[in-house]
Formats: structure tokens, sequence, C-alpha cells
């Protein structure tokens, strides 16, 4: 079963693939593309252009961070509902029925073959172009930092209650590096509300890009979230791009010792 067809967008896109810094960011909810053939999953455009659909706002500030670090940056091309590649496969939140309240028709009911296409046509090539780029690294007795980039609603439809932190710092096996990048940021900018494994935890919910590409790698890796409302347009995008980016070089000059 073929999922895409010809005039679909790519699984993913590598934005400056020789970059030559040794660092590696990827944006797993970078857009809200859904195939043709899966008609918006039976949703409105209203719905899928919200959080449920992708991380808003995290395009812009993963390309900037790619080109300010002269970096490499691999970012999915299709919406977290037709197939989060953040999620372990078949996992439930890994092709959503319901997502912050909201029920996804495309999604109900699936059989077997039809989750395996998503997987086939999205989660592999996406986690491959990773692990390629990875893999070309470590040949060359290189071991960049991975950074994954998010972003957050500052509330839930299915749980309001305000979330006030501005960005936030994600980790499971690797507080060390965000422990580093924190102090850093802190530093910097003092009168931000700096989330440590908030709004959530980096192992609650289980994630699958840092675990599976860094921390099985020993990689040191960061994961971080950035308030959308703070990120929607153009400005806020840059402001904060550029507030992470000199918290990252700051970090990157000490050594990650904080």
């Amino acid at each position: 079963m073929t999922l895409l067809a010809a005039s679909d967008p790519p699984a993913f896109e590598i934005v400056n693939p020789d970059g030559p810094a040794d660092i590696l960011f990827v944006s797993d909810h970078d857009s809200n593309a859904v195939p043709a053939a899966l008609d918006r999953l039976g949703l409105a455009p209203e719905e899928i252009d919200r959080h449920i659909g992708y991380d808003i706002g995290i395009a812009r500030i993963a390309r900037r961070l790619a080109a300010r670090f002269d970096a490499p940056l691999v970012a999915s091309g299709y919406s977290r509902l037709v197939c989060d590649v953040n999620r372990v496969p078949y996992a439930p939140a890994s092709i959503p029925e319901v997502s912050d309240g909201t029920p996804v028709p495309g999604n109900q009911d699936l059989h077997a073959d039809q989750r395996q296409a998503r997987y086939d046509a999205l989660f592999h090539p996406y986690h491959g172009a990773i692990a390629d780029l990875l893999d070309a690294r470590a040949a060359a007795g290189r071991a960049p930092l991975l950074v994954a980039l998010h972003s957050f609603t500052p509330t839930l439809r299915s749980a309001p209650a305000d979330r006030p932190w501005e960005i936030g710092y994600l980790w499971a096996d690797d507080a060390r590096t965000s422990a580093a990048a924190m102090t850093a940021f802190r530093r910097l900018f003092p009168d931000v509300c700096v989330g440590a494994n908030q709004p959530y935890s980096g192992s609650t919910p289980e994630g699958y890009t840092v675990p599976v590409h860094g921390d099985r790698r020993g990689l040191r890796n960061l994961c971080l979230e950035f308030r959308q409302d703070l990120i929607a347009d153009a400005e806020g995008g840059d402001l904060w791009a550029d507030r992470f980016g000199d918290a990252l070089a700051e970090m990157l000059r000490s050594g990650g010792e904080g």
C-alpha cells in the first residue's frame, strides 16, 4: 500500500546537510501537511492548523538556528496527526484517535496495513535520514550534539491551565547537558521563565527521537520547547531563536559544563 502520491511533499527535508558544525538539529513536528489520499483526516482546516497538527512556529526557529550554526537540520514533512515520528510505533499516541479533545476521524479503526503504510512512508524515512547523518559523522570520528526542537501550547483544551514557562528544557538520560544549557540561558536571560522538564518531563510521555538517536548512541542531547504564543509570528520566532542560539553558543564555548 503506497501512501504518498507524486504531488505530495516529501517525508522529510534535510537543510544544510553538509554543515560542518558538530550539531544536528531535528524538528519532529515541523509541518501540518496531510497526504492527499487521507483527505485532511476528516478534520476541518482550523483543527489541523492548531497545535495538535504541528509545532506552531518551530519551522522558522529550526531553519534560523541551522543557518546560524552552519549545522544540518532534519525536519519531518507531515502532521503529527498522520504519524507522530516522536512516538514509538504502534503506541496509542503514534497515530492518535483523539488529540487534545478533538476526535480524528481518519485515525479511527485503522487496520494494521494502514498503520504500517504510514510508518513506511513517513516514520522510517525520517529516522533513516537522521541515522544516516549520524552514522556518517560517527565514521569520521565525530559525536555531534543532538538538538530536538519543539513548541508547546500555552493551554490545553482538554486540561485548561496556564503553562507559564516561556522555554522548556526536557531530558531523560542526559540531565547534565540540559543543566549546562539552562545555566547558560538563565545567565543571559534571568527574567525568562525557564521550565526544567516542563511543561512535561522528557521521559513522560516517552519520546522516540532523542532516546533512539541521542541516548542510545551516547550523544549529548537537548530537547527544547518554545511556547507557541511567543513564536507564532516571524518577529517572535526570530527573537526566541536568537535567545536560545546565544545561550547555546555560550554553553558550547564553556565546554558544556555550565
